[in-house]
């Protein structure tokens, strides 16, 4: 096994283009990797570890920005087995996509009330709704 890596063995191993490696750094999703003579980037094993993490996560739903502010804790309780505090992050995040999720639902109910109530079937409403308009516009 290499114990060094080019940016283009990390494109083929994660399947992941060299621009968003590049951002990763730039943002400090990774930290910057060292240089060889040549001046090209040389990762580690590591670093090939951390970019598949951040993918995991980033597929779980969690922003770029919510993994740069958990990322250096949840990675490095994960290495450390911490799995009590990765579950409270994991059910925070559950919270907060169920909070989304009943926000949906009540707009959308909203919306198919005012369909039902006032658009589609009742043609009073509507045109008491059309000269409200006209008179408030």
């Amino acid at each position: 096994m290499k114990s060094v890596y080019n940016i283009g063995d990390l494109v083929r191993e994660l399947k992941i283009n060299k621009e968003t490696i590049r951002y990763y750094e730039k943002i400090g999703l990774l930290s910057e990797p060292k240089r060889d003579k040549n001046g090209y980037r040389i990762y580690s094993k590591g670093d090939i570890d951390k970019i598949r993490f951040i993918l995991i996560v980033k597929n779980f739903g969690f922003s770029l920005k919510e993994i740069s502010m958990l990322l250096p804790k949840i990675y490095d309780e994960i290495l450390e087995q911490n799995i009590d505090n990765i579950k409270a992050i994991v059910e925070y995040k559950i919270r907060e996509i169920n909070n989304k999720i009943n926000d949906l639902e009540a707009t959308k109910k909203l919306l198919q009330k005012v369909n039902d109530n006032i658009l589609s079937n009742n043609g009073e409403c509507c045109t008491d709704m059309e000269i409200y308009l006209k008179n408030n516009s």
